[in-house]
C-alpha cells in the first residue's frame, strides 16, 4: 500500500523453479555497551540508525532543530556519574533520510554554563534554559502544580515565572515539589535515582528530572464513557489496563473539566512539552521486544515497556503470516515498515513530523501492531485508543492525533484489508457525503476494492461480463482435487493478503517444498546430476553477465531477451573452451522455457532491459504455497454483500469533465456514478472493445500498448495411480519436477508437472497431475481437440518415465483462456521497447475520475493474484483520499 520502497541488494536470479526461502531466522545482534566517563572527550560520527549501539559522546550539531526542549541535566545533591549522551541519530527511510531526535547537553557544562557562553557570544540564552523558571508568554499567568506530592505544595497561584517549573502548556510543577525528587533524603529521590540507573542502561539519551516526572509522575488522564471528560488518576494509581480505559466513570459528571485539557486541542500543543510523552506496554512491543531499538526512539518508555515474550507468542497466531516491522540485520519483507522511521507516503501526509517523528511512530507502530494481532477483526479507533497509554496531558492530544493516523492507514489499506465482518457504519469519515463507484470487472481486484470501498460506506456497483465472478481465479473440481484454472500459487506467504485472507475465511493451502527432480524426455530417466549442476551454474552466470551489462553500459539498447541470454551462453562457451553435451542443451532449453513460463510469452518478445524490473525490489518473504482448496471460497466471501450485476459487458464509457460518468452496457442498459474503476485485463484493454468518450490521454493509451499480454495454458489428468512415486523424497514430499524436452521446439510443452493429488488418509485419493504449455506450443489447445492435449500429455510422460507404463487417465481439464473475449490472456510481461513505468503509466488516475486496477498495474508484484489484489486496495484508497480532498 505505501508507494514508497526499499532497494534491497542485487540478487543473483535463479529462474529454475526451485523455491528458496528467504533467511528469516536471523537473530536480532545487540551492540555491547560499552560505559564512556564524561570526563573523556571522544566524540563519534557513527552513522546511527535507531538500533542500539556502542554509547558515545556525541557532535553536537548547533543548527539542530529541537521540537521537543528539555531543561536536563540538572544538578543531583549527591554528585553521581552522569550518564554518556547518544550518539547523534539519522534515521533512514525508503527514499528520504529522516531529521535527527534531540541530542542532549555537551557533558561537563551545566545550564548555567551553556548560557552564559550563549550572552558571551551574543546569543541569548533559551527560556528553558532558566533554572525553576517558566516565562512562556503561551501558558497561563496562573499555574498549577501537576504533582502536589509536597505537604506545602503551593498549589494553584500567579506566577511571573519563578515558582514553577515548565512541563507543558497546562502542565507545570512548583519549586517545592520540584525539590522534593532531586534533593538527597526528600521522598521521591530513591525513586529518581533507581529510574536514572535504569535509565542509563535502556536509553541513549541522558535522564533528566523532567523525564522522570513525564514518564513515572504525571497523572494519567481517562475519558469519562459518561460525560465524555477527561480526568486524572490519583498519582499513585497503577498504569490502567485497557478494560479499565474501556470502562472508566469519573463519578463526578457534573464537575468541570481540568482548563488544561483545553490546550491539548491545538495541534501545536506537542511543540511546547519539556519532555516527550512516551507510550506505557505499547502493543508494538509483542514485536519490538528486545534489543533491536532503544525504545523511547520508538516512542515507547524504556521503563515502562514489559511483554511476555513467550506467552505472546503463544497466544498471537498470526505470527505465522504475518510480521509488521522490518528489523535490523533481518532481510526486508514486503509490507513491513521500519519501526524507527516514517515511509515516503507518511512524510507527505503528515509533514509536520517529519523533523521528529518520534510521536507519529508511536502512534503508527501501535495501531499497525494491533491490527496484525488480530486481522481477524475490524480494527477500530476506540480499540485503538484504549491502548494507548502514557502519562500526562500528552495523552490526550496522541489520543486526537491517533484518528488522523488511524484514518490514514485505514484509507490506505495497511490495516483493516482482507475479508472482514464490515462495521454498520464507517469508523473513517471521508467528508459530507460519499462517493458512487461503479467497477467494470468482476476479478479478484474489481470485488476488493468493491469492498475496501463499502467498508468507508461507499455505494458500489460491480459489473461482470460474464456469467460468474473471479476472473482469471476459476476452480474446477471435476478431478476430485482444486485444480485452479487459473491462479493457485502464492509466491510467499509471510505479509501475502492471499495467505491471510485463507487465514480469515478459513481455506487450507500447503507449503510447496525444495527440490525439483528433472526427467529428460530422451532418456527416460532422471538428469544426471552433474549435468544439472553444469548448466545451472551456466544459466546463472549469463543472468549475471545480462545483469552486469545492464548496469554497467550506459544507455543500453534494449532487444529481446532470447537474442541477449543466447548471445552470451554462446560467448562463455566460447571463452571458456567448453564442450557442451547434447544432454547440457536439453537441459538449458529446459531453462529457457521455463523463463518463458515466467513471462507468459517467447522470449523474443520480452524485453532483455527490463523483463524482471520488478526482481531488485523487497518481495513476500517464506515459503510459497498451494492453494490445495482452490480460490473459489476467496472469490466468493470478497463478494459477499456486494451489487454485482452478472452478464454486463461494458461497450462505452462516458467521463466528461464536471458530470457523472456514464457507463453504456451491452443492450443499451446505463449505470451512472461519480467514479469508475477499470478492472479489465490488459487483453481486453488492447483490444479497444470498451470506447472511451472522450478518448483516453495518449499517455494512457502508449502505456497500455507497451505491456504485453502473457497466456498460458493448463492441463490437468488424472491417473487411477500416483507411478511417479520413485520422485517422491524420503519424508514424502513431491510438490513439482521438470520435463527436459528432447528437442529446442518442445521446451514449452509441459515443462514441468505439479502434484495435486489428494494428500492425508482420504479414502476417495485422487492421484492428479497439472502442467501447462506456453510460449510455441501454446497454440495446441486451439489446434487440437482436449482429449488429442491429453494424450500429448500422457506421451510426454511416457517419454519421461521410460521403465514405467503409464495408465490410461481418467479424467482431465484443460483451459481455454485464450479464447475467452472477456479474458484473452493469462499475465503481463514487459514487452521490448517498453519499461516497468509501463505499468504505472496504466495505473494512473485519469482526472481523478477513471481508476485502473489489475496485476497489469502493479509494477511491484505483476503477474500474481497478490498483485491484482492489492490493486484493487490501492486504488480504492485513491478514490476516498481523492474525494476526501474535493469535500
Amino acid at each position: 500500500p505505501f508507494s514508497s520502497f526499499q532497494e534491497k541488494s542485487q540478487e543473483r536470479i535463479i529462474v529454475r523453479f526451485k523455491m528458496n526461502l528467504r533467511n528469516t531466522s536471523n537473530k536480532r545482534g545487540r551492540m555491547e555497551e560499552m560505559e564512556v566517563d564524561v570526563r573523556q572527550s571522544n566524540q563519534s560520527t557513527l552513522p546511527a540508525t535507531g538500533v542500539k549501539r556502542a554509547k558515545m559522546d556525541p557532535v553536537i550539531d548547533a543548527d539542530e532543530v529541537d521540537l521537543f526542549p528539555d531543561v536536563g541535566n540538572e544538578e543531583d545533591s549527591t554528585p553521581s556519574r552522569s550518564p554518556s549522551p547518544r550518539v547523534r541519530s539519522q534515521r533512514q527511510c525508503a527514499e528520504v533520510a529522516k531529521k535527527k531526535i534531540k541530542t542532549e547537553l555537551r557533558p561537563g557544562e551545566t545550564r548555567k554554563e551553556e548560557a552564559e557562553k550563549k550572552l558571551q557570544s551574543g546569543e541569548s540564552p533559551q527560556k528553558e534554559d532558566r533554572e525553576c523558571s517558566c516565562e512562556r508568554s503561551d501558558c497561563p499567568v496562573t499555574k498549577n502544580c501537576s504533582l502536589r506530592i509536597a505537604e506545602t505544595c503551593m498549589g494553584a497561584r500567579p506566577d511571573v515565572g519563578r515558582l514553577y517549573i515548565h512541563l507543558s502548556k497546562g502542565e507545570h510543577v512548583c519549586k517545592i515539589c520540584y525539590e522534593q525528587i532531586w534533593t538527597n533524603g526528600r521522598p521521591k529521590f530513591d525513586h529518581f535515582m533507581d529510574w536514572k540507573g535504569g535509565w542509563m542502561n535502556e536509553s541513549r539519551c541522558a535522564p533528566s528530572l523532567k523525564a522522570f516526572i513525564q514518564d513515572q509522575l504525571l497523572p494519567f488522564w481517562l475519558q469519562c464513557r459518561n460525560c465524555a471528560k477527561f480526568r486524572p488518576l490519583p498519582m499513585d494509581s497503577p498504569t490502567p489496563t485497557s478494560d479499565l480505559i474501556e470502562t472508566f466513570n469519573c463519578g463526578k459528571c457534573d464537575e468541570p473539566e481540568s482548563p488544561g485539557v483545553a490546550e491539548t486541542s491545538e495541534r501545536v500543543w506537542i511543540t511546547s512539552i519539556a519532555s516527550a510523552p512516551l507510550l506505557h506496554n505499547s502493543p508494538a512491543l509483542h514485536y519490538l521486544a528486545g534489543d533491536s531499538y532503544y525504545y523511547d526512539e520508538l516512542g515507547m518508555s524504556p521503563m515502562n515497556s514489559e511483554v511476555d515474550e513467550k506467552k505472546d507468542k503463544e497466544e498471537c497466531s498470526s505470527r505465522v503470516f504475518l510480521a509488521p516491522f522490518n528489523l535490523p540485520h533481518e532481510t526486508s519483507i514486503a509490507f513491513s515498515v521500519r519501526p524507527d522511521c516514517m515511509e515516503h507516503d507518511e512524510t507527505e501526509a503528515f509533514p509536520e513530523f517529519n523533523a521528529e517523528p518520534v510521536p507519529y511512530l508511536a502512534l503508527r507502530n501501535l495501531i499497525f501492531a494491533l491490527w496484525t494481532k488480530n486481522p481477524f477483526k475490524y480494527l477500530t479507533p476506540n480499540e485503538c485508543s484504549s491502548h494507548l497509554i502514557c502519562r500526562g496531558l500528552g495523552r490526550i492530544w496522541m489520543l486526537k492525533e491517533m484518528e488522523r493516523v488511524f484514518d490514514f492507514l485505514n484509507i490506505k489499506g495497511i490495516i483493516n484489508y482482507g475479508i472482514l465482518e464490515l462495521p454498520e457504519k464507517s469508523v473513517t469519515r471521508i467528508g459530507e457525503s460519499s462517493p458512487s463507484v461503479i467497477i467494470i470487472g468482476g476479478g479478484i481486484s474489481g470485488l476488493a476494492a468493491a469492498r475496501q470501498l463499502r467498508g468507508f460506506g461507499v455505494d458500489v456497483r460491480v459489473l461482470e461480463a460474464k456469467s460468474k465472478i473471479g476472473g482469471r481465479m476459476q476452480d474446477d473440481w471435476s478431478l476430485g482435487v482444486a485444480v485452479g484454472c487459473g491462479a493457485q500459487l502464492v509466491t510467499g506467504i509471510l505479509n501475502n493478503p492471499i495467505a491471510l485472507m485463507c487465514e480469515q475465511v478459513g481455506v487450507g493451502y500447503r507449503s510447496l517444498t525444495e527440490g525439483c527432480p528433472l526427467l529428460d524426455a530422451t532418456t527416460g530417466k532422471r538428469v544426471d546430476a552433474k549435468v544439472d549442476r553444469v548448466v545451472d551454474e551456466q544459466f546463472n552466470a549469463i543472468l549475471d553477465a545480462h545483469g552486469h551489462w545492464r548496469s554497467s553500459v550506459k544507455d543500453p539498447e534494449d532487444g529481446s531477451l532470447y537474442e541477449h541470454l543466447t548471445t552470451i551462453h554462446e560467448k562463455l562457451l566460447k571463452l571458456g573452451a567448453v564442450k557442451w553435451t547434447e544432454a547440457e542443451e536439453r537441459v538449458f532449453q529446459w531453462n529457457i522455457g521455463n523463463t518463458e513460463f515466467s513471462c507468459g510469452v517467447k522470449l523474443d518478445q520480452v524485453s532483455a532491459l527490463y523483463w524482471d524490473q520488478n526482481e531488485s525490489l523487497v518481495q513476500f518473504a517464506g515459503a510459497h504455497a498451494l492453494l490445495t482448496e482452490g480460490s473459489s471460497e476467496i472469490i466468493k466471501r470478497l463478494a459477499e454483500g456486494t451489487d454485482i450485476r452478472l452478464n454486463c459487458p461494458v461497450e462505452r464509457i462516458e467521463w466528461q469533465k464536471e458530470k457523472k460518468c456514464t457507463v453504456v452496457c451491452k443492450g443499451g442498459k446505463k449505470f451512472t456514478a461519480d467514479r469508475v474503476i477499470m478492472a479489465v485485463p490488459l487483453a481486453v484493454l488492447q483490444k479497444a472493445s470498451i470506447e472511451f468518450v472522450p478518448p483516453l490521454p495518449k499517455s494512457k493509451s502508449t502505456a497500455i500498448k507497451g505491456l504485453g499480454a502473457g497466456l498460458i495454458e493448463k492441463i490437468a489428468v488424472r491417473f487411477p495411480r500416483r507411478f511417479w512415486l520413485t520422485l517422491v523424497k524420503e519424508d514424502g514430499s513431491l510438490d513439482y519436477f521438470g520435463h527436459v524436452p528432447s528437442e529446442e521446439k518442445k521446451r514449452g510443452l509441459f515443462n514441468m508437472f505439479y502434484d495435486f493429488s489428494s494428500r492425508g488418509n482420504s479414502k476417495n485419493e485422487h492421484f492428479v497431475l497439472m502442467s501447462y504449455v506456453c510460449g510455441d506450443s501454446v497454440d495446441i489447445v486451439n489446434e487440437l481437440s482436449d482429449v488429442e492435449v491429453v494424450k500429448m500429455f500422457c506421451d510426454t510422460l511416457q517419454d519421461m518415465f521410460g521403465d514405467e507404463k503409464i495408465p490410461e487417465p481418467t479424467g482431465h481439464v484443460v483451459t481455454h483462456w485464450g479464447r475467452d473475449p472477456y479474458i484473452g490472456m493469462s499475465y503481463s510481461y514487459v514487452k521490448v521497447g517498453a519499461t516497468g513505468d509501463n505499468y504505472d503509466g496504466i495505473a494512473d488516475t485519469v482526472a481523478n475520475r477513471l481508476h485502473f486496477a489489475g496485476e497489469c498495474t502493479n509494477r511491484f508484484f505483476p503477474q500474481t493474484m497478490t498483485g491484482a489484489y492489492l490493486t484493487g486496495v490501492r486504488e480504492a484508497g485513491k478514490l476516498l483520499e481523492n474525494w476526501k480532498k474535493k469535500e
